[in-house]
């Protein structure tokens, strides 16, 4: 063998004696490199990914404007300034914000199927010209405090037994005005309704007009004058114009003439004073049936039915009217201060 085979031979032996000594320090490395990554993995785990959030629902959106829309996020206070304006003091409100805006009371499921606009609300605090009450927002019509004037025109009676035909029957034509006060008993249904009235009447009848070419006529006459004080309890719905009255009436006597006329004999006509001579009561009461329409803030119409419950004479010999008691059917307007 030559020394070339031998030098050959010498190196691939310190070459194998080499890799067996590098196996052993990689071997004991591996093991360290893992022990030194684990702790890494226990502390620093997979993140899962989140969830899909649900699309949120039109309740919640509506709960979301309704909270927007509310007084104290609309006119809060701003809880911090940022940039260039960091540097200014906080602006704070001082005086309570005019208006507020509310969403009208209905439901969700009203606004989607209604297809109507929907109106916003502004409550004032205080009475402009556009502005109206929760009684007009809901069609409440209220009772309330008011006084006035008011007229009636229409027909007046005086009926009763004579004791020689079956009735006496005089007819005529009746007015009267005054005013008239309103007191609210409750907000919507009941109101007392008071006031003076001055009335006047002129009623008359014609006897033996029938054959009064043989026995002539008599022509008779009332010319009467009242105050009277109605004593009314108006009724009406809480959503309507249209009033009832219902009450009585005292009324009385300020004036009262009698006149009578014979066709035959002129030295027979006669005029009386009913109340001069002690013949007419002064005192008469009578039930009274009314309605009415409050056609406006302003105006309003009337109809109205008395009748009288006492004879209005006694005493009188020369004619046959002690039995005599009034009804009177009449129409009107009436007039509202406010």
């Amino acid at each position: 063998m030559n020394l070339k085979h031998v030098g050959i031979l010498t190196a691939l032996a310190a070459s194998f004696a080499l890799a067996q000594d590098a196996t052993p320090a990689a071997q004991a490395a591996a093991p360290a490199s893992n022990a030194a990554q684990a702790p890494v993995a226990e502390t620093a785990p997979a993140v899962e990914p989140a969830p899909a959030q649900a699309a949120p629902t039109y309740e919640e959106k509506m709960q979301a404007v309704e909270q927007e829309l509310a007084p104290e996020n609309l006119f809060a206070e701003p809880s911090a300034v940022r940039g260039a304006d960091a540097a200014k003091p906080v602006q704070t409100q001082t005086e309570a914000p005019k208006k507020f805006v509310y969403r009208p009371v209905y439901s969700p499921a009203e606004i989607e199927t209604s297809g109507g606009a929907v109106k916003t609300i502004y409550v004032a605090e205080v009475n402009q010209g556009d502005t109206i009450t929760m009684d007009q927002l809901r069609g409440m019509i209220p009772f309330q405090f008011t006084f006035g004037v008011q007229g009636f025109i229409g027909g007046a009676f005086l009926s009763g037994d004579n004791g020689r035909y079956e009735y006496d029957r005089y007819s005529g034509v009746f007015w009267s005005v005054g005013a008239f006060a309103l007191f609210p008993l409750d907000r919507y249904n009941m109101a007392l309704k008071t006031g003076v009235m001055f009335e006047h009447d002129k009623v008359n009848n014609t006897y033996n007009d029938v054959y009064s070419d043989v026995f002539g006529e008599w022509r008779v006459s009332f010319s009467q004058y009242r105050i009277s004080i109605p004593m009314l309890l108006s009724l009406k719905g809480a959503k309507s114009n249209l009033y009832f009255d219902v009450g009585v009436q005292p009324s009385f006597a300020v004036g009262d003439k009698m006149r009578l006329k014979y066709s035959k004999d002129s030295s027979q006509n006669r005029k009386e004073d009913m109340i001069d001579n002690d013949s007419r009561q002064i005192l008469d009461w009578s039930i009274v049936l009314g309605f009415g329409l409050r056609a406006n803030r302003y105006v309003g119409f009337d109809a109205r039915f008395n009748w009288g419950i006492n004879n209005q004479y006694d005493d009188y010999d020369d004619w046959h009217v002690n039995t005599l008691t009034s009804k009177s059917f009449t129409v009107g307007a009436t007039f509202y201060v406010f």
